[in-house]
């Protein structure tokens, strides 16, 4: 089917004009770094690609440009759960989202059309893009007509963690291209390493995006690798009673099990516990994050299902009591506490018995193709290199890994409150000779 790509918009499209958007549709008083250049590129029909932390303000880069774009932007997004929370916010900000329903209401591509048009924005899975023909269908009229504004790629580094052996419709979403010629796209991802960031984009086979990063160097977050003892559940409610008894945290558990032994041990020790996996039913887990939202619940003890748009910001702690398998899994778990900026804690309990374990587990997956497990196996031997490393800051490794900063220099300077353990160790070591030389 002949079609073309939504046309550029007709607005006023002046810095004061876009900084009013920001105001009075989003209530945020200022652009971030490198947001307002993301936005005019987004604007300019370019292909664009943003890479930041959590909270950095990425999702602004595409959400403020739909409203001054004509045609509707498709957001492509992993979680159901992620995709109803953004749905909820933007409805409250008076822009026009939604979502297909999975029941028959919208069986036909012409019902879906005709809903189409009064929205912004169309939130869906990548299973739902590529297999739900009325979807399709109803996509391939909007382009006919230039109605189809840009497709939005959200959680991009999934295309690479999932798309080979566990989501495969992440891996076919390289034919949005061929499907809808010369429809932009926008890529959003947390913070990958560079081999990372160029496999999402030669799976996406973008043409000449314009790259933009945001910081992901949150200066509030005191990082810390602690030794890992046979009890790991003790170890973790030991370390929540003396700093945070009373305060919202996560803790990261390997298995779905350790997720339900965690909470029970914790609820027995006083502390207010939930166990959060996939196992549990959808109403379950509503349950427990409305409860962990209102304060009712104080810790979410949680695989990896647990987190991405997470957005409650007095979150005291991350801790995990086992090694995540990537240094893109830990920085972006970890960046779910100290939304708020004040000081806030990242904790990995660590053990050399936790990464043999892990090690055979992913060489003994035949699940897994022998590419997977190399590329597997490779992140996990560099979060055993952070944990091994006692002496170089925390906070410039994590940078230098994802190619944030090149120097050596002790990123912790920036916030003598939330040094990291090798900073204050050193620190310590400093003070120490210092004070033997006094004395001599």
């Amino acid at each position: 089917m002949a079609g073309k790509p939504a046309g550029k918009c007709d607005f006023d499209l002046s810095p004061e004009n876009l900084k009013a958007k920001l105001s009075n549709t989003f209530r945020l008083q200022e652009f971030r770094v490198n947001q307002l250049e993301a936005i005019n590129a987004t604007i300019s029909n370019e292909n664009v690609f943003v890479v930041g932390g959590n909270g950095a303000g990425k999702s602004l880069c595409f959400q403020l440009p739909a409203c001054f774009t004509a045609g509707v932007t498709v957001v492509i997004s992993p979680l159901k759960s992620l995709i109803q929370d953004q749905i909820q916010k933007l409805t409250e900000l008076g822009i026009q989202a939604w979502t297909p329903p999975d029941d028959q209401g919208y069986s036909d591509a012409e019902s879906i059309y005709e809903q189409l048009l009064e929205i912004k924005l169309l939130y869906v899975t990548p299973e739902k893009m590529r297999m739900s023909d009325p979807l399709i269908e109803a996509l391939h009229n909007l382009f006919a007509n230039g109605l189809l504004a840009r497709f939005v790629i959200d959680e991009a580094q999934c295309i690479i963690e999932w798309g080979g052996d566990f989501r495969r419709a992440y891996g076919t979403l390289n034919e949005l291209q061929q499907d809808f010629p010369r429809v932009p796209m926008t890529a959003l991802s947390g913070p990958v390493a560079p081999h990372i960031k160029e496999g999402i984009l030669n799976q996406l086979q973008m043409t000449n995006p314009k790259e933009f990063t945001m910081s992901f160097n949150q200066t509030n977050l005191k990082y810390a690798v602690k030794p890992k003892t046979l009890d790991g559940e003790t170890d973790c409610i030991t370390w929540i009673k003396e700093h945070y008894p009373h305060d919202s945290g996560i803790v990261y558990c390997w298995k779905k099990h350790y997720c339900d032994q965690m909470a029970k041990t914790m609820k027995e020790a006083g502390l207010l516990a939930c166990s959060y996996h996939s196992d549990k039913t959808e109403e379950y887990r509503k349950s427990v994050h409305n409860k962990w939202k209102e304060n009712k619940c104080q810790v979410i003890c949680a695989t990896v299902a647990f987190g991405m748009g997470i957005h409650k910001p007095d979150v005291r702690y991350v801790i995990h009591s086992f090694l995540p398998k990537s240094m893109e899994r830990y920085q972006r778990e970890t960046g779910r506490t100290g939304r708020d900026g004040n000081v806030s804690h990242c904790i990995l309990f660590y053990s050399e018995e936790d990464y043999s374990e892990l090690h055979d587990v992913i060489s003994d997956d035949k699940s897994l193709t022998e590419d997977s497990k190399k590329r597997e196996l490779d992140n996990l031997n560099r979060v055993l290199q952070y944990c091994s490393n006692g002496k170089v800051c925390r906070r410039t490794q994590l940078l230098s890994y994802f190619g944030g900063v090149k120097t050596e220099a002790d990123l912790c300077e920036e916030n003598a409150k939330a040094i990291c353990d090798n900073c204050e160790s050193a620190n310590m070591m400093n003070v120490k000779e210092e004070g033997e030389g006094e004395m001599t």
